[in-house]
């Protein structure tokens, strides 16, 4: 069969490029993040999304966090936030977990949504994006996973590359300037490979269409991206050996991200009613500067036939400490987050009769500590120390030539100590040990109706401890010990069609999931959980036009309600904040000559009128953006243009709409996206 995966949407195991005018096949997109083995994308019994590494290379001249690159390639994605947290920005209308190499970057304990913002695109190999819940990799992946796969070693010799860039607002130039600046240096020495890189980037002020700023924390608390500075290292070591059956590798990353504005006081003026932005005030509020630091070590091994199963072995630790603008009339906070873990993947053959069976088994381990503090006051907030530990099997079922059944179970043992607290309200909770055990469940399969087309679908079940801890700090609880119930289990089913041909692709899914303990907020910020459903549909399309000519796009549209009472009757929709409005892409990509490469892309936000009284239940406009990229072989090198907003559209991203919601909060919050920005890069090899 020959199932496609595109860059960017699709999946399929041929990709075609016509940059020298003629298709070159390259080998089948293996995946890893579906099944924790690699396998075939057009293998796979669900949705996956592979951001590969060329769509990365073109995204980032345009920008370069993370969460605008996912919103502007994957279907089921929220549209960016343009900001520095992932709040609001959701995976089919529910939170993600992240992973970078398989390591945790998600903290679900208390969620502060920075973990699309813990590594510089500079660092990305692939994204790998499983749309639906699912326990494959378990402890919080109940809306989805996206696995950040960073860059590996060049083949050959030694090799060094060098990016220097610049980046600035067209309406404003002067106060937007700033520099890019990344360094590689890769290669093999026998059975030793290598690779070194760093990046470091500061930002200057960002302004919107009319050429104002805006503030720096564009949604009062949440992270902004203007006048900071980043820093981002990469480096890895690995061997094979016994013929390249057996393999160790070792991975460090430090990231670390840093606002320092002086702009930083709450913005003003915003008027929803009035059509009014929010503007930048100088000043500062902050007692410590806003910024993310996150430090990664992981450690892999591979044998490819121990007593005829293929192992893989991961140990890993983490940190990540995340510090938030302060609110006025509250201190300032911060999040920090230490994880031990391991994981162990063993994929046994099974020889049944004349159908052979693949068994994926295995155990996963994580010890995570995490807490959220004042950094000018006393702590309100319990701290956490969360024992996990989960057995899984799965089994693949190859039904003729014309089908695949893949079917299994996980279960999760969670032990989580929760430390004695006086939450804000002055009141004493005690703490003590909370104790979850969870069986998940999943089926799936792929229909083969024929060499072009595959019909696939199934049930998942996710779970996560859905920020247990903002329950214990905004609940009236006195014990730990009755927040118990406050966990999420979710049961996700889907049907999807893929299709394959000659000059194009594409992909149609519809997906329903349901959850007995949504997490959202009230309008006065409290968490909130309640049943929800979710539905929607998502599609994509890929068109090889001409062997120069490429053009594509994606269609996204869900919705959701809440039983608010808890009586049996959805009575409202969820809001704004998270189920998006539908979503459109589209792409036009050109080799202009074979030294001259250009692609035109649009994002498009549709209206939603949600019929909500929970925080961001208020009505959003739609906005298009339109970007624009470029590449020319200039020299040794290329030469890498980027322009975001190339029509300088006014619009307001749907987080600074939804904020509209409260009242007392449009001052600061209703707040432009930026106008026409341009970033330029040189990227040498040598």
């Amino acid at each position: 069969m020959a199932i496609a995966v595109t860059a960017a949407s699709v999946a399929h195991p041929t990709l075609a490029l016509a940059q020298d005018a003629e298709t070159i096949e390259l080998a089948p997109v293996l995946v890893e993040s579906a099944t924790r083995t690699e396998i075939p994308l057009d293998e796979t019994t669900k949705s996956v999304t592979v951001v590969t590494r060329e769509e990365v290379e073109t995204q980032k001249r345009i920008d370069s966090n993370v969460g605008d690159i996912l919103s502007k390639t994957v279907p089921g994605f929220s549209p960016s936030n343009e900001a520095n947290t992932n709040y609001g920005q959701t995976l089919r209308g529910r939170d993600f977990l992240t992973l970078i190499d398989g390591v945790p970057q998600s903290t679900p304990l208390r969620n502060g949504y920075r973990s699309l913002n813990t590594i510089d695109p500079e660092s990305i190999e692939r994204i790998e994006v499983v749309r639906g819940g699912t326990a494959v990799y378990g402890f919080g992946a109940s809306g989805g996973l996206v696995n950040v796969v960073t860059k590996r070693p060049e083949d050959g010799d030694i090799t060094f590359s060098a990016t220097p860039g610049l980046r600035l607002s067209a309406t404003h130039p002067a106060d937007s300037l700033g520099s890019t600046t990344a360094l590689q240096v890769s290669g093999r020495t026998g059975a030793v490979d290598y690779l070194a890189s760093g990046s470091f980037a500061t930002r200057g002020g960002h302004f919107d269409s009319n050429g104002d700023r805006i503030p720096a924390d564009p949604t009062g608390i949440q992270g902004g991206l203007a006048d900071s500075n980043t820093i981002n290292l990469l480096a890895k070591l690995g061997t094979e050996f016994d013929d390249g059956r057996q393999r160790v590798q070792v991975t460090g990353l430090w990231h670390d991200f840093e606002q320092d504005s002086d702009f930083a006081a709450l913005g003003q003026g915003g008027n929803r009613s009035a059509g009014t932005s929010a503007t930048a005030v100088r000043g500062d509020r902050n007692p410590v500067n806003p910024g993310t630091e996150n430090r990664n070590l992981n450690l892999e091994y591979t044998h490819a036939d121990i007593l005829g199963s293929a192992v893989t072995a991961q140990a890993y630790y983490a940190e990540l400490d995340v510090v938030f603008g302060k609110f006025p009339g509250f201190g300032q906070t911060g999040i920090e987050s230490e994880k031990l873990g391991s994981r162990l993947t063993v994929e046994t053959p099974v020889e049944a009769g004349p159908v052979g069976l693949d068994v994926t088994w295995g155990l996963d381990f994580l010890h995570d500590e995490t807490g959220q503090y004042v950094t000018d006051g006393p702590d309100i907030y319990p701290y956490f120390e969360q024992d996990a530990l989960a057995g899984f099997a799965q089994l693949d079922v190859p039904v003729a030539d014309f089908g695949l059944i893949s079917g299994g179970l996980r279960y999760e043992h969670i032990t989580l100590d929760v430390a004695d607290f006086t939450n804000g309200d002055g009141d004493f909770v005690r703490g003590g040990e909370l104790t979850f055990k969870e069986p998940l469940f999943n089926v799936t399969g792929t229909v083969f109706l024929n060499e072009n087309l595959d019909l696939y679908g199934g049930f998942n079940q996710g779970f996560t401890v859905a920020d247990i801890s903002r329950s214990l700090s905004d609940g009236n609880f006195t014990s730990a010990s009755e927040a118990e119930s406050e966990v999420q289990k979710t049961n996700n089913y889907e049907l999807g069609l893929r299709a394959a041909y000659d000059r194009w692709d594409g992909s149609v899914v519809g997906f329903y999931s349901t959850s007995e303990n949504g997490t959202s907020f009230d309008k006065n910020l409290k968490i909130v959980k309640q049943p929800e459903r979710i539905w929607g549909v998502e599609a994509a399309v890929n068109v090889d036009a001409t062997d120069a000519l490429r053009l594509g796009g994606t269609v996204t549209w869900m919705e959701g309600v809440v039983d608010t009472d808890d009586d049996g009757d959805y009575e409202e929709d969820l809001p704004a904040l998270r189920i998006p409005p539908v979503k459109l892409t589209a792409y036009a990509e050109y080799d202009v000559t074979d030294w001259w490469t250009a692609r035109l892309q649009a994002l498009h936000s549709g209206d939603r009128n949600p019929d909500s009284t929970q925080f961001g239940g208020t009505d959003i406009d739609n906005y298009t953006v339109v970007d624009l990229y470029s590449s020319f072989a200039v020299g040794p090198g290329n030469l890498e243009l980027g322009v975001e907003n190339l029509f300088n559209a006014e619009y307001y991203p749907v987080i600074n709409q939804a904020y509209s919601s409260v009242q007392s909060y449009q001052s600061f919050s209703y707040a432009q996206g930026p106008g026409t920005t341009v970033t330029a890069a040189y990227s040498l090899k040598f």
